[in-house]
């Protein structure tokens, strides 16, 4: 326990999903919200590093409404494109392929990173032509690498895994380092039974309802009465529940905004049993 710099790492029973975690303090996870964000970022850099060779390829990353507010936050810092995608990794991978270079990962570590055909056939080519050095054609190496690599049709953690270790070599950045890239806000999630989960309707990514129009403008209120407060539901697909996601600066403010967020699912959409 505590030793600095190991680091290890969990993979799920058909190996599609990756999380590390480290001991410093505390036993720490860090998720695939920061998977994202450690690869976004790294390619953000080569692809800038390669534009004399290939241009202004587009990058995004595609994140779904329960990935953390300051995973975002730090991306957009950075100057790296983040957007949301309905929950489900076959929402986010069709998301991802809007973009030459869509990185995405949910937040259980389900994910990898697409590259365009045509771009994966220019570094193809790029890589294999003979040329002096220099940082562009080092990039455009580096690229080349992520993308016959990352799984390019469904996520592959052992893929994801050598390409994270490779992305921290190259970086030289520790675990502890890297799982201090951003902190996350507090969060939380609670579930509560309807009358029936069809008089809710989100938008396309789930992070807004279409209606009841009074629910929405009720958490809309709620969250914007804490520090950093974000929150949001969604019906469950399966039962008659309705699930809540709320997040905000301090754990008291992000456990009262997602009782808060309840209660009022409760009151205006029909709750089942006592109120919360």
């Amino acid at each position: 326990l505590g030793v600095p710099n190991l680091r290890g790492c969990s993979l799920d029973g058909d190996a599609d999903r990756l999380v590390y975690w480290y001991h410093d303090s505390n036993f720490e996870i860090v998720d695939g919200d920061k998977i994202a964000s450690l690869l976004a970022v790294f390619i953000s850099s080569e692809l800038a590093a390669a534009q004399p060779l290939i241009g202004k390829p587009s990058l995004g990353v595609v994140q779904t409404a329960y990935a953390n507010g300051a995973s975002k936050a730090f991306l957009e810092e950075r100057g790296v494109n983040s957007t949301f995608a309905k929950t489900g990794v076959k929402y986010v991978h069709h998301a991802a392929e809007a973009f030459d270079v869509g990185v995405y990962f949910e937040a259980n570590g389900h994910g990898t990173v697409l590259v365009r055909e045509a771009l994966r056939e220019r570094l193809a080519q790029l890589d294999r032509e003979p040329g002096t050095g220099g940082r562009a054609r080092l990039a455009v190496s580096r690229l080349h690498a992520v993308a016959r690599l990352a799984n390019q049709s469904v996520g592959d953690a052992l893929a994801d895994l050598l390409l994270v270790e490779a992305v921290l070599c190259l970086q030289q950045k520790s675990i502890a380092a890297w799982g201090a890239l951003y902190k996350e806000l507090p969060s939380r999630q609670l579930k509560q039974r309807v009358a029936s989960r069809a008089l809710l309707e989100p938008n396309a990514t789930e992070t807004r309802l279409v209606a009841p129009a009074a629910l929405q403008a009720k958490i809309d209120a709620l969250a914007a009465s804490h520090k950093s407060g974000r929150a949001f539901v969604r019906p469950s697909g399966t039962e008659d529940v309705v699930r809540v996601y709320a997040e905000a600066a301090t754990r008291r403010d992000a456990d009262a905004l997602a009782l808060e967020v309840q209660r009022a699912v409760f009151d205006l959409a029909g709750g089942l049993g006592e109120r919360p």
